[in-house]
């Protein structure tokens, strides 16, 4: 975590707490996202034995939200719904909606192609999901860099992936029925003032284990996103280290068949979605 701090140090700006930052999240409606300036930064951690990952936010304007990544990948989201902007995408992603406020839910449904690059090659797939989400309420967390009042959004998905091809990874083969369902079950606190959801907590299971599934559970088969430093130029800056954040590589799919290691199931079971590039699809 010393890239963090030394990521902060320098500058003329000191670093102040949460509560200096006024940060907290108000009991009411917010019709909008915050407008942010450009430079904020976020720096995020899913546990001490991975790098941290930062956004730096590059501007907001006709409802987009241009980012850039670690040290140079672009990223830009819709402003409205937090959703990657996709142009395969079919249908509609929403990470959350506004007005937002406590007692707010939606429902969203996308598909799109996904594509996944392994030590044996590139492959690509469908990707299906179904999602519904709830804002619970404002729940005070504790964090690495303060305590915070922030939205607690609950957010469960049901995804499908099928119709799997490479040119490059020919020996692989279906063990069952040609598709892999999964769901997943996630717990976001979320700050307007910051622009961002400060921790999140996700888990991912076989569909048929959804009666157990709760990200509220303490296991290692939840993976834990935490912030742990935020700048806003000439502003608010903090700075601490995470006591939430996990993410083990052992672990696998919960409550699904085993299957052999060279078969679709096992990739499409193991590996999380990454939405193909328009790019890569011409």
């Amino acid at each position: 975590m010393a890239l963090v701090a030394g990521s902060l140090t320098a500058g003329a700006v000191s670093a102040k707490t949460l509560d200096a930052c006024k940060l907290d999240a108000i009991d009411g409606t917010i019709e909008r996202p915050l407008q942010l300036a450009p430079g904020t930064r976020w720096t995020y951690s899913v546990g001490a034995d991975h790098p941290v990952s930062s956004l730096r936010l590059d501007g907001m304007t006709q409802g987009l939200t241009r980012l850039t990544v670690g040290h140079g990948v672009q990223r830009v989201e819709h402003t409205d719904t937090y959703a990657d902007v996709n142009p395969l995408r079919r249908g509609r992603k929403e990470l959350l909606r506004f007005p937002l406020a406590v007692g707010a839910t939606w429902t969203d449904e996308f598909a799109e192609p996904g594509a996944v690059g392994r030590a044996i090659g590139v492959y690509h797939y469908d990707y299906e999901e179904k999602g519904s989400s709830h804002v619970v309420g404002i729940e005070t967390v504790k964090l690495g860099v303060g305590n915070v009042h922030a939205y607690r959004i609950e957010r469960s998905a049901r995804w499908r992936k099928s119709n799997p091809t490479s040119t490059d990874m020919t020996d692989m083969r279906w063990q069952g029925q040609e598709a892999v369902e999964g769901l997943e079950r996630s717990i976001s606190w979320y700050v307007p003032a910051l622009g961002r959801v400060v921790l999140k907590r996700s888990i991912t299971a076989h569909p048929s284990y959804g009666p157990y599934l709760s990200a509220e559970d303490n296991s290692r088969d939840v993976i834990v996103t935490e912030l742990v430093a935020f700048e806003s130029p000439g502003g608010c800056r903090m700075e601490g280290e995470p006591i939430h954040a996990q993410r083990f590589a052992d672990r696998q799919p919960l409550h699904y068949p085993l299957v052999f290691n060279n078969t679709w199931e096992f990739l499409l079971q193991r590996d999380p979605h990454i939405p193909e590039q328009a790019a890569l699809a011409e």
